[in-house]
């Protein structure tokens, strides 16, 4: 499944990956996203909400992208919550 989100203004790409019951791997497409975050992200969903794994509030950029791509796959991909 592929999700498009926003971040900072702009439009990104991502992969998503089910890994196993409550898991998700969000592989995100863009260079500069991946040098930053990393290539894959860890979220997992409890009760019908779809939350990052490693949460670290204190890490404003890290966080809205958490939020950005919780949202996008809420939205795109309600199927799976």
């Amino acid at each position: 499944m592929n999700i498009q989100f926003n971040y900072h203004g702009s439009t990104y790409r991502a992969h998503l990956a089910k890994q196993g019951k409550n898991e998700l791997e969000v592989n995100i497409k863009d260079y500069c996203l991946e040098k930053q975050f990393g290539s894959c992200l860890p979220f997992y969903i409890e009760n019908n909400s779809v939350t990052f794994k490693i949460l670290n509030r204190s890490h404003s950029d890290l966080y809205a992208l958490n939020s950005s791509i919780s949202k996008a796959i809420a939205e795109q991909h309600n199927e799976i919550l």
